[in-house]
């Protein structure tokens, strides 16, 4: 099993432990945990969410515009090339997610990962995550 595969795994086992998991991705540092309305998280993940939150809004992560159509009531195809280039577009409409992490009409910033790390988490474990930026990283 390659290095790539075993952090998979390892994710995977996290996140459906209900814990959260670090990540780097392009320009940012963060923590993503389960999205999904059903999600379990242990109570000391869900503080450390809820003070994150105080400090920032959460962005919905999802693996591609596949999975985004399934959580969302109206998608506007004209945001496609916004959101494949990396963008974070504020949605309403959404569904299937848990309730603590939508703002008014159901909305949310929203991401298509552009990373292969949380693209191949987010494909595995069949639901987007939520992520709270914790440091901007300097551009290169």
């Amino acid at each position: 099993m390659s290095d790539f595969e075993q952090l998979i795994e390892n994710n995977l086992a996290a996140l459906r432990a209900g814990k959260a998991i670090q990540v780097q991705c392009h320009n940012w540092n963060g923590i993503v945990a389960n999205a999904a309305w059903d999600a379990v998280l242990e109570p000391s993940l869900w503080r450390e969410l809820q003070e994150l939150q105080t400090m920032g809004s959460p962005v919905l992560l999802f693996a591609d515009e596949r999975q985004l159509v399934q959580y969302i009531s109206a998608y506007d195809l004209t945001d496609t090339e916004k959101l494949e280039a990396g963008e974070w577009l504020e949605m309403d409409g959404l569904l299937g997610i848990a309730e603590q992490w939508l703002g008014n009409g159901q909305s949310a910033q929203v991401s298509l990962v552009q990373d292969q790390h949380l693209f191949a988490l987010i494909k595995r474990f069949r639901a987007p995550l939520v992520g709270f930026r914790q440091a901007v990283l300097p551009d290169h």
